[in-house]
């Protein structure tokens, strides 16, 4: 689920009363059931542990009727913290792919350690670390400090969510892969990227919730190439390449007609992922000032057509 989370921890963080439990809960499934998370995100199937720390059972069950979910997963409600040793022998034993944690708080802290503690810092780091090396996502949620108050003494209303919102001290960024803010913006929610390692930061989902059903779903439009949309490009790029060798992105681009900042996210998403290979590209000797020009292709491709550059064209092809 590489546009939404991969491996590690993961948190989502936002206001109390937002959704993210609900929305959890549908990632839940969706990884268990093996569906497209909100109907977009692609995901690894398999078994997964759902700790359920901020509410009881009673109250937890009411909601997995509402939003008519397939509880298959296993569910944990813990009476008290659960210690490191305990959570990693849960991530270690790759029993589940995924292990839901809501939340970071309930489930985590002690009376003798809070958000604030740095033993919490070196908590998630070590389940972090673990999480990583077994190939387990651990997504939790997280709650957020009070915000500010206004001119008139109430408290404002967060349009974003940034590393310092989050409860607890700034050096849990630190610990992470990566992290989630929700907003409700009142008419849609935003999910916005806080980044780390394996998500952009800035990347912004934004999204529907119906208050009946709980139900969650991406709004019709949105500032990102929608997954299904990048995997589609992402094909042509490498079918391209393999017909006409190494180019730069730009040309690519305008060769496949498709919007360019897209086709760079595309073709950096592919050489992460060993897909594509990349050099540095040849000025004919003469020296070059600032960020180097790079070119993306295949050095095992079997048919290649050259194409001469036209006249007015400054793209040397390989």
């Amino acid at each position: 689920m590489r546009d939404f989370a991969v491996s590690g921890v993961v948190v989502l963080a936002a206001e109390p009363g937002t959704g993210k439990t609900t929305l959890m809960n549908l990632l839940t499934e969706a990884i268990q059931e093996g569906t497209d998370f909100l109907g977009a995100f692609k995901v690894t199937q398999g078994p997964v542990l759902l700790i359920q720390g901020d509410e009881p059972e009673e109250f937890a069950e009411p909601k997995y009727a509402r939003q008519d979910l397939r509880v298959q997963w296993d569910v944990m409600y813990p009476e008290e913290a659960l210690n490191i040793e305990h959570l990693t022998k849960l991530v270690t034993s790759k029993k589940y792919v995924a292990i839901g944690v809501d939340s970071l708080t309930t489930v985590l802290c002690t009376a003798e350690q809070g958000t604030l503690d740095q033993g919490i810092v070196h908590l998630l780091y070590e389940l972090n670390r673990a999480a990583v090396n077994a190939g387990v996502l651990v997504y939790m949620t997280a709650h957020l400090n009070k915000p500010p108050k206004d001119g008139n003494g109430c408290r404002r209303q967060r349009k974003s969510i940034e590393w310092a919102d989050i409860s607890g001290i700034s050096t849990i960024s630190a610990a992470v892969q990566d992290c989630w803010g929700l907003t409700n913006l009142g008419d849609k929610f935003s999910l916005h990227a806080l980044g780390k390692r394996n998500i952009q930061v800035g990347t912004t989902w934004w999204l529907h919730r119906d208050a009946e059903t709980y139900s969650w779903w991406l709004a019709d439009s949105q500032d990102q190439q929608l997954p299904a949309e990048r995997i589609k490009l992402s094909d042509r790029i490498i079918s391209y390449v393999k017909e006409h060798g190494f180019n730069t992105t730009a040309a690519i681009a305008t060769a496949l007609k498709s919007d360019p900042e897209w086709t760079r996210i595309c073709c950096c998403d592919l050489l992460d992922q060993g897909l594509l290979q990349r050099r540095k590209q040849s000025l004919n000797g003469k020296a070059q000032r600032g960020r180097p020009s790079y070119v993306y292709g295949l050095d095992d491709f079997s048919c290649v057509t050259h194409t001469p550059p036209s006249n007015n064209s400054s793209v040397h092809r390989w």
